[in-house]
């Protein structure tokens, strides 16, 4: 994510002085029903054969791989008690648009009031994230790279 100064005569600044963010783009995350279905994903349609290598997310009740090809794709696999199998009926569905941040914990151009999650949860990867409140439809993932 950037920023950058916005120009006199701009009509985003408002009397002082005020600075624009740009969001980048992380990942969309999948949600399948077993590592099995992901795998044939990646193979059959995404015609990537390299091995997804699964991590566990304990606090979201799943495990989850990035594609090696395509790193902006997630398959998600929920625990079969979780609240992903409860809330989606054991459906593969289309879960979340994730945002890289610089800090999860105060997300620009987020609010950190509106963080679904106390505290931002470990995940694969060395990455922190938390999701926005939903407010209907798609949920929101603020994710930070490791350091």
């Amino acid at each position: 994510m950037y920023s950058r100064e916005l120009e006199r005569g701009d009509p985003r600044r408002d009397n002082g002085r005020i600075k624009e963010v740009i969001v980048r783009f992380h990942h969309v995350g999948m949600v399948v029903q077993s590592s099995g279905i992901a795998d044939e994903l990646c193979r059959e349609r995404l015609r990537d054969d390299a091995p997804l290598v699964w991590g566990p997310v304990p606090a979201f009740q799943c495990v989850v791989a990035f594609s090696t090809r395509f790193p902006m794709i997630e398959f998600v696999v929920p625990e079969a008690e979780s609240r992903l199998v409860k809330f989606l009926g054991g459906q593969s569905v289309l879960h979340h648009i994730a945002f890289a941040v610089d800090d999860v914990r105060r997300p620009a151009p987020f609010s950190p009031g509106e963080l679904l999650f106390d505290e931002p949860a470990p995940a694969v990867r060395g990455l922190l994230v938390n999701f926005h409140k939903p407010s209907g439809g798609l949920l929101v993932e603020l994710v930070q790279e490791p350091m």
